[in-house]
Order: C-alpha cells, then structure tokens, then sequence
C-alpha cells in the first residue's frame, strides 16, 4: 500500500467492494485504495494539506486523522496512508470529539508561524490551508503575541521588517516562471514530489530542519522545467505562483470553461478561466485516462496569443473557387464537425475535390505527462473520416487549381516544404489569425478559435472528447468553421450538435453516440466510457 515512495492507489469502476463501519454504520466501499479515498466514495470529505491523488504519499500534514479501533482501543491514524480492510471500524468527527480536537490542533500547529495575510494572497479563494481553516479549524490563537511568529525561509532571504520581526523570503526568484513565498510555505513537499516523481527531474528540495525547513533549489540553480507551472497547481498555499497570474484576477471572479487543448494528439483536458470577455488563466482539468491533473507550460500559456493577430470575418461571397480540382485541407485544430463540414463539401463538389489534413510539423516522442508529440489533435478524427495525409497534397499540387485551408497554417510550419502550393493559383484560407498561410492566400476568411467553438475531437488514446466554448471570441461576426464550410456545401450547421450527426453518417464509431452522451470525460470509443 501507500507509502513516501509509492503513489496511491485509487478506487476504479473494478475495486472490489467491502464492508467497513464508519460511525458505527457498515458502508460498502472501494477495497484497493487508502481510507481517504474511500470515505470520499461515501461522500465524507475528509481535510488534508500533503495528500495529492497522482503523487506518492507522505503523511507529513497529519490533517486527515481519523480514529480506528484496534485491538488495544480506538487510536488515531492518517487516513491517507491506512489501506482500507474489511470490517475496519473508522470514527471521524461526526462522532469523535477527540477526531474533531485533533484535526484543530493540527490546523493550529500549522497556522502558528503561518502569516495571517488572506486578503492579499494570491491564493486566497482556492487555498486548501484556508478551506480546511474554515471547515475545521477556525480556533482563536493561542501564541502569545510577545514571542512573535517564527516565519520560514532560507536565511539568506531573511529579513527584519519595520516592526522588528523576523520575516522570511518574499517573493523570491527561483525561476523564470514562478516566484517563492517562503513564508507562506507549509513543507507539505508536494512540488518537491511533482518534481522528483512526475516531471522526473529534481529540482526544488527540502533544506533545513524542524521549523527551520525551508524550500529551495540546489545552490546556483534556478526551478526551469517545461511542466514547472504545474508546482503552483499543487502548492497548497501561496507559497509557488505564477509570475504571469499574480495578482492579475481574483479567483472568485473568475468563470471556468471546460474544454481541450486542441496543440497536441493527447487532447489535455483543461480549464478556460476567463473574466471581462477575455481568457486570464488555462488550468489543467483532472481526467484519469488522459493527463491527470498535469498540463505542460506550452499548452497552459498559449492561450497569451489567442486574441492576437486575429483575421476579421468577411463576406462569405469572396469564398469563390475556379475551375479545376480542389484540395480542401484540415489543419490539426479542426474538430469533428470541421471535419464533416469539409467531407460534406468534397460531397458536394464531386470528384474534382480531395480531402488532406495533418501538418508539417514534426512529430515529437510523447513525454509521458500530458503531451502524445504529435501537434495534429485530432490526427485520428482525420484518419476516421478517411483524410488523405498533407505530404501527398505536396506531391501532387500541380493537379489543384483551389486550395481551401481550414486551421492549417502549412507555410508557418515549414515554409520550404509549402513553397509546393504556389503551384496552385487559387488559395482559401480560413483561419483565426493572419497567419503565413492567410498571408500567402487570395482571400483570408476569419473564423472562430478552438477556444471560442463547441465541438469534438479523438484523441490519441481514442477517445472522443468534447469541446466547449469560453465566451471570448473578440468578434461576434466570427463563426465556427463548420458553419462556413457547411454554408459553403449549401447544407448550413447551426450547431456543433447538428454537425455531429453528420459526422455520425461518415464514422460508424460515432453511430450509436449522441453529442449530449458524451461525458466531461469523454468517450472511449469502442469500448467503456
């Protein structure tokens, strides 16, 4: 079972089922995982500060006691790292005061040399340490005020302020993305563990000891890793935030949109945070089969260019082709719907079009986190709907008189290869940005970015996974691509529900699947949600 080195085992739809009392009342719950989990699969939330579910245990907090009966009597154990057995008796504070006592010491312990500053952190509203303060805690302090907080930090940040304490590290520099509180933190460890387990390369520490602990990186170097920015997701407290979000929103007035970052193959599910009609933040969104809790800082920080550089929309009446074949082709972004419009259209213009899609960006190796390597998304929705690959459109060019590109910016990525399509005379691209591609084209037709569209796409792990649409497209004249190319194959779709039943006509996985049945999760296809 759990311990420091190994990573929880979490209950499934497959746990077996056992009987443990909990308040004296038997409830059935998942026999493979630790006692936190499964008082959570009973709906009893229990408080912790060190737990994280995708990182190894190490039972430092001592927030989630509970009392078990054994046999010398009832003691208190970690719930985090007490494997779950059959017939285990478990007390928590809806029946044991000295549960309910314990958990407020705790709070209290780890509150004592804490600074008091929630008004102007930039974790307060989403601060764990503050959430279990105010579901278990919530006791006045005992210290007396003469002997002052014993504030962490690395004696070389330390400092006396103007009333004469000794404070710790503000905002320290520990690398080109985040800034350390050194007060703030708790030694709960888990951005040492993320480090050390899931971005495998070690580089933040615990030095010190007992209440002179203090986080820091190895002497001369700083905290630089592509998946860095998930420390601030879970640092419990405000001790690691993100340079580019301090203090730029509150959280509280915030909305989130959930969706999928549409910049690789694995479909990173995350979080639009978004306010004032424009997108603040991109959160990682937990899904167990496809990125966990991570998101790379490539994936999380693009969002900084979505409202940049963006195509207007125009009339629709400058979408004209001319004689000869026509190659339609669809970029990496391009959701299912996209894909049915375009394969609706090729319908629609017979044997003189062909369908493309890809790009001519390499494929890189997956990382094992949260990025496949492949920068075409839906690169199987493509393969589904029988798209040719874009290499073969280079070879053949000189056939094509039209070239409509969806979402594909082929002469951004690899403008040498893409010198080929100057063959063909007549360039469409539709785009969200002014793009080399929509530069090089006869007519730019602005549409709306992943970001902005419903939709769907199937990931490399085949899963059908559902867009959703953050209100920030700056244009309202902006549309969907699937609109435009529907309305081009004189078939409108008025939503990404109606252009999902098209697709289910061009993909028999799709067939037996509705647009509203596909979870927050997705839809493995072919086998169980």
């Amino acid at each position: 079972m759990s311990n420091y080195y190994n990573m929880p085992k979490l209950p499934t739809e497959a746990s077996p089922k056992v009987e443990i009392f909990v308040d004296d009342r038997a409830v059935m719950v998942p026999g493979d995982t630790n006692l936190l989990e499964a008082l959570k699969a009973v709906g009893i939330e229990t408080p912790h500060v060190c737990y994280h579910p995708y990182l190894p245990v190490s039972g430092n907090c001592r927030q989630c006691l509970v009392e078990q009966e054994g046999p010398r009597g009832r003691m208190l154990v970690i719930s985090c790292y007490t494997p779950v057995t059959p017939g285990m008796k478990i007390y928590t504070p809806a029946s044991s005061a000295r549960v309910k006592n314990a958990r407020k010491a705790t709070q209290e312990f780890m509150l004592v040399n804490h600074p008091l500053d929630c008004p102007i952190c930039d974790k307060a509203g989403e601060c764990t340490l503050q959430e279990n303060y105010m579901e278990a805690g919530q006791n006045e302090g005992r210290l007396r005020p003469e002997y002052g907080k014993n504030y962490h930090g690395n004696p070389e940040h330390q400092f006396i302020d103007a009333k004469g304490q000794l404070r710790g590290g503000k905002h320290v520099d520990i690398g080109p993305r985040i800034l350390l509180d050194e007060e703030r933190c708790v030694q709960c460890d888990r951005c040492v563990r993320f480090m050390r387990s899931i971005a495998k390369d070690e580089q933040l520490q615990l030095a010190g000891r007992a209440d002179h602990t203090y986080i820091t990186t190895f002497p001369g170097e700083k905290l630089d890793h592509e998946y860095d920015l998930c420390v601030t997701d879970v640092c419990p407290t405000g001790a690691m935030t993100a340079k580019y979000f301090r203090f730029q929103k509150r959280v509280w007035l915030l909305a989130h949109t959930p969706t999928i970052s549409m910049d690789d193959s694995l479909g990173a599910n995350i979080w639009l945070d978004y306010a004032d009609g424009r997108i603040y933040r991109v959160m990682p969104r937990c899904n167990p089969e496809v990125n966990r809790s991570w998101l790379s800082n490539t994936s999380r920080l693009a969002f900084q260019q979505f409202d940049k550089n963006r195509l207007p929309a125009i009339d629709a009446s400058a979408l004209q082709l001319v004689g000869g074949k026509v190659a339609l082709v669809a970029g990496g972004a391009c959701t299912n719907e996209d894909l049915a419009a375009l394969k609706m259209l090729k319908e629609a213009l017979g044997d003189r079009a062909e369908l493309f899609g890809g790009s001519l960006l390499k494929v890189n190796a997956p990382d094992g986190i949260a990025k496949s390597g492949d920068p075409v998304a839906n690169r199987a929705g493509m393969q589904l709907m029988g798209f040719a690959d874009v290499a073969e459109l280079l070879k053949r060019a000189g056939e094509f008189s039209n070239l409509i590109t969806v979402n594909a910016d082929l002469y951004g990525e690899d403008a040498a290869a893409a010198k080929a399509l100057d063959k063909i005379s007549n360039r469409i691209a539709l785009s969200a940005f002014d793009d080399a591609t929509a530069k090089k084209a006869k007519v730019a037709f602005g549409i709306r970015h992943w970001s902005e569209v419903q939709g769907t796409m199937v990931n490399s792990l085949n899963i059908l996974q559902k867009l959703s649409a953050a209100p920030t497209c700056p244009d309202e004249k902006l549309l969907p691509a699937y609109e435009v190319i529907s309305a081009l194959a004189g078939n409108k779709f008025n939503s990404a529900c109606e252009a999902f039943k098209k697709a289910r006509e061009y993909v028999p996985a799709f067939a037996d699947i509705t647009y509203d049945a596909i979870k927050s999760t997705g839809k493995l296809l072919g086998g169980n949600a």
